[in-house]
């Protein structure tokens, strides 16, 4: 199965990886721009866990590679043979193993992706009340569904699917979605072009973009909080910070 780079956290990233996310280090000065900080450490921590695995599988294939398979005698009887045998069967095991264990580490970080962008959705929003209207985060009611933050968003003049990489952070969530209740590239999921070509396949068999599902989520939930920072400081502006 053809794999992605491991997740790379912030931008201008080493060794040739793929470009990381936005750092929308000016968020941090603003009146919810704590939640920015806390965000980015959340999201390094999680990227690490995906760059340990794949770190991990990689020195294994490397100690595949290094074993060296003899030509077949073509002596049948040869019992060299049953040897190069046992060494091409362990080799073909190990491969499956680590694209199965490549294709599962994928999913549970598509899901736990989402899992941050839901927790981070509620912690803006409730953020952004508390200042707006000076009362205790404590006492505000998030929403738990998507269109209910949509629509809950859209009542305090921030439009969600204008935030920066929209497009990207909803694939994530409609990926999330596929991968715990149907596990296939389902109705849903086939509307995102990436997405056409492998309709009704096993997700455990499709390559997945996972640079692209991280830089989606990280970039919305960061334009996010510069919205709630600028709407806050017209409402409020003796409150900037």
């Amino acid at each position: 199965m053809e794999r992605q780079a491991i997740l790379n956290w912030m931008q201008y990233p080493p060794h040739n990886r793929e470009e990381g996310p936005v750092p929308f280090l000016f968020n941090i000065s603003g009146p919810i721009g704590i939640l920015q900080s806390e965000l980015d450490w959340r999201l390094f921590d999680f990227c690490r866990i995906h760059q340990i695995v794949y770190d991990e599988i990689e020195n294994i294939e490397k100690q595949l590679d290094e074993i060296e398979i003899e030509p077949f005698s073509k002596d049948i009887d040869d019992p060299s043979n049953l040897n190069i045998s046992r060494k091409l069967t362990f080799i073909m095991d190990k491969t499956i193993e680590n694209n199965r264990i490549i294709s599962f580490v994928d999913h549970i970080t598509i899901v736990g992706l989402w899992a941050i962008a839901e927790q981070f959705l509620g912690k803006i929003y409730r953020a952004y009340l508390s200042k707006v209207k000076g009362i205790e985060e404590s006492e505000i009611q998030t929403p738990y569904k998507w269109n209910d933050f949509d629509i809950e968003f859209q009542k305090l003049g921030i439009d969600i699917e204008k935030c920066e990489n929209y497009l990207n952070a909803n694939e994530c969530r409609i990926l999330n979605n596929a991968i715990k209740h149907t596990g296939t590239v389902n109705s849903a999921l086939e509307k995102f072009e990436y997405f056409k070509p492998h309709t009704g396949q096993n997700l455990e068999k499709v390559p997945l973009e996972m640079q692209r599902y991280l830089n989606g989520v990280s970039n919305f939930l960061g334009s996010l909080i510069e919205n709630g920072n600028k709407k806050i400081e017209e409402i409020t502006p003796t409150n900037k910070l």
